[in-house]
């Protein structure tokens, strides 16, 4: 007996090692979004800056941001340092949600428990963000437990103890209310034939009550005055939201993603887990399905008031969604072993959901840190950042390390013509930065002015267009290549000449899956210099990825209007070098090998004829320039 005692708690220690594991390897995998650069931006002042920021009732964590405070000072301010909070508060939630579900169930159903909830994709997201969702979870855990033990073994000190982490739910998140109030109701259950300490109850919350006035207050006039600012805020209705909570608490997909065969799985284990209590003479077990259902159906009334409905705000209940599920497992394999692999089933498609979202970036947060170190591969000497929102302007400026001015754009958005033209006199080049929400200006004119007055150098749509980030061209004349460049001379019959370029990689795979999936991109900038012997024709340059037999393998995107459109060679001029840009798109089945880039000046109308080189390299066709050798990698 003794060995297997020992045997199991080696399992279960394994078993928190690993999801420590898990959760510290992948910490940085993704960069910080919006919420996060903003939780950091409230906590970034004195103690009482901080004390006045995030008493505000929008912020609706104040207990870590409190703690995110003094833990900024302690361990400093890297992505794995400020989250490594979350991470702490999710793997501490492991073994009281084993110990909640031992003490009400039994060990079998506890080590099931903890395996799910161990490997939902759902608690690993929220312990790898820095915010307030794992610490919520830890304390909606612990209040429960300790609400248990006060009233099976009483004594004073387990009141005040339940009473303090009843507080830190409240403050974890507003919506932690909503579970306090379920325990209310789960005191009647523990409560019964135990009126003494039902009585402790009712004091410890009387005094619970007055401390927490003014907390009480600001949920009053949220409900009453409620106001909504975010365009995607909208009433769901009940069925949608326990579709939705059934699939972020075990997959981490949303009502609107997962399909419902996905969702029979969890639904059978939970209806099944609620039944499986009925045989049993534990009163107390009944607490797990009080708090599973009841705080969804307070809200529900409340949200038709305030539509503010999110499942990470509901995570109070997610421990006790994920017991009851593992009970489930356990009476149904009892009943026909072959039913019990209901819980393998669903623990492999957790599985699968973690490695999704550790994999597909569409699935992922926005990605500024790749955001930031494009803008400083391809900025020139005198370029500008142009950022839609205030907010945004914290995540690129955490992740930014080169010398643009950055521009968080505060004139009227939807007439943004006079602010382009004003830069335009200033700097040469305009990086634009959107997010995807644009809470601040829906249907803003940013893109659609830009775009009107002038030609596109790039355009990157990390994580599904999470972000958008697009290059413009402000003023394209240079007055010498830039040291970057290689320098050419190699000159067209039609009067021009390229007098350099730049590539921004020449080895690389052809697959991509973060910004454009599935092609990689090469971006190319040519260096033009206007003889006088220009002959006005018009033309397009063609710039292609070709292998040694001239098979096209990439080529430039077509763009309209693009460079030629809004300035065209005629009006070049001769003493000083036109700068154009190119994104070159690759076949993403281009095997690994060594390719060319592969230069021609194509007549307008016509891409069959070509504009002849001066002087053509000897073995090569009369109309194309061939430089620069691209590696692809496997």
């Amino acid at each position: 007996m003794r060995s297997r005692r020992i045997a199991i708690q080696t399992g279960l220690l394994a078993l928190l090692f690993v999801a420590w594991a898990l959760r510290t390897a992948t910490v940085t995998l993704q960069s910080m979004w919006i919420d996060e650069v903003m939780a950091l931006f409230f906590t970034r002042g004195t103690f009482t800056e901080t004390l006045h920021t995030i008493v505000r009732p929008e912020h609706n964590g104040p207990l870590f941001y409190l703690l995110l405070f003094w833990w900024r000072h302690l361990v400093g301010d890297s992505d794995f340092a400020v989250r490594y909070l979350s991470v702490l508060f999710s793997v501490l939630t492991l073994p009281l949600l084993y110990q909640l579900a031992r003490r009400l169930l039994t060990e079998r159903t506890a080590a099931l428990a903890l395996g799910l909830a161990a490997f939902s994709p759902f608690t690993l997201w929220f312990a790898q963000e820095a915010k307030m969702y794992a610490l919520h979870m830890w304390a909606a855990t612990t209040s429960t437990l300790a609400l248990l033990e006060a009233f099976r073994k009483g004594r004073w000190w387990r009141w005040v103890c339940y009473a303090v982490l009843a507080s830190f739910t409240l403050y974890s998140h507003l919506f932690g209310g909503f579970l306090v109030l379920a325990q209310g109701v789960m005191s009647g259950i523990l409560g019964w034939r135990r009126w003494r300490r039902w009585l402790a109850y009712g004091v410890t919350m009387a005094l619970l009550a007055l401390a927490h006035t003014p907390l009480l207050r600001v949920a009053r006039n949220v409900i009453l005055y409620y106001e909504p600012r975010d365009i995607w805020r909208y009433f769901v209705p009940l069925k949608d939201i326990a579709r939705d909570l059934l699939g972020q608490y075990f997959y981490r997909l949303s009502y609107l993603e997962v399909t419902p065969w996905l969702l029979l799985l969890p639904a059978v284990l939970l209806v099944w887990g609620i039944l499986a209590l009925f045989p049993l003479r534990r009163r107390d077990a009944w607490i797990l399905p009080v708090q599973a259902l009841l705080p969804v159906l307070v809200f529900y009334p409340i949200s038709y008031r305030a539509p503010v409905y999110s499942a990470k705000y509901l995570s109070a209940i997610a421990p006790a969604v994920w017991i009851l599920a593992a009970w489930s497992a356990e009476r149904m394999a009892r009943l026909w072993r072959p039913l019990g692999l209901g819980a393998a089933v669903l623990g492999l498609l957790m599985v699968n959901g973690i490695a999704r979202d550790l994999t597909d970036p569409a699935l992922q947060r926005g990605d500024w840190r790749f955001i930031a170190r494009y803008v400083e591969t391809h900025e020139g000497p005198n370029d500008i950042v142009v950022i839609s929102a205030f907010y945004c302007d914290h995540a690129f400026r955490r992740y930014y390390r080169g010398h643009s001015a950055i521009f968080p754009y505060e004139a009227n958005p939807y007439e943004p013509e006079s602010v382009y033209r004003g830069l335009s006199e200033q700097y040469d080049r305009m990086w634009l930065v959107l997010h995807h929400d644009q809470a601040m200006a829906p249907k803003n004119r940013l893109m659609e002015a830009a775009d009107a007055m002038f030609p596109r150098i790039t355009e990157q749509y990390p994580n599904a267009g999470q972000i958008t980030m697009i290059g413009y061209q402000l003023r394209p004349t240079v007055p010498a290549l830039s040291e970057a460049a290689h320098p050419l001379e190699v000159c067209f019959q039609n009067g021009l000449c390229l007098a350099g370029y730049r590539v921004d990689a020449t080895a690389l795979p052809a697959r991509e899956n973060l910004s454009h999936p599935p092609s990689n991109w090469l971006h190319l900038t040519l260096y033009w210099r206007r003889t006088a012997s220009f002959d006005g024709v018009p033309f397009r340059p063609l710039v292609r990825v070709v292998d040694g037999a001239f098979n096209v393998w990439g080529g430039n995107m077509k763009r309209n209007p693009d460079l030629l459109d809004r300035y065209p060679p005629q009006d070049w001029p001769t003493d000083r070098l036109v700068e154009d840009h190119y994104d070159l798109n690759l076949n993403p089945v281009t095997p690994p090998g060594t390719y060319r880039l592969e230069l021609s000046l194509a007549i307008e109308g016509d891409e069959n004829r070509r504009v002849l080189l001066v002087s053509p390299p000897p073995g090569l066709p009369p109309d194309r320039w061939v430089f620069e050798d691209i590696r692809i990698l496997p």
